[in-house]
C-alpha cells in the first residue's frame, strides 16, 4: 500500500503525508508502521529519499535515474532529469561509478519568476 501511494504521487511527501494518505485506505495503520515500511523500502532501493535543509526526509516512488531540486523559498521538491555522466575525475582515480544521487538547492523557476515581478 505504501509503495503504491508513493508511485501515485509526484510531490515527494514526508512520512506524515504518506501516513495521512495511508490512513484513508487503512484506518488501523500506525505511524510507526509507515515509518518502518518507508525505511525498509528505501533500504531495498524500492523508493528514493530526499532530505531538505530542515532535515525532513521526503520520499519518491520514482527510482529512475534522476536528481532533485529543493526550492528554499516554497519548499517544493522537483524532479530533474539529466543524462548521467560519470565524473572523469573519479574514474581517473580508479573509482567505478554506477549511479549517483544529487540534490540541488536554490530557488525554483516559479519563485524566481515571482521575485522578478
Amino acid at each position: 500500500m505504501i509503495i503504491n501511494i508513493l508511485k501515485g504521487r509526484k510531490d515527494h511527501p514526508s512520512a506524515n503525508a504518506v501516513y495521512a494518505s495511508a490512513i484513508q485506505i487503512d484506518p488501523k495503520i500506525s505511524l510507526g508502521t509507515v515509518y518502518r515500511n518507508l525505511k525498509q523500502l528505501s533500504e531495498n532501493g524500492q523508493i528514493e529519499t530526499v532530505k531538505t535543509d530542515e532535515k525532513i526526509v521526503h520520499y519518491d516512488g520514482d527510482t529512475s535515474l534522476h536528481s532533485h531540486f529543493v526550492c528554499k523559498k516554497c519548499g517544493r521538491i522537483l524532479d530533474v532529469f539529466f543524462p548521467f555522466v560519470p565524473d572523469n575525475r573519479l574514474t581517473e582515480k580508479g573509482f567505478v561509478v554506477s549511479d549517483e544521487k544529487c540534490v540541488y538547492y536554490g530557488i525554483c523557476p516559479d519563485c524566481n519568476k515571482n521575485t522578478l515581478k
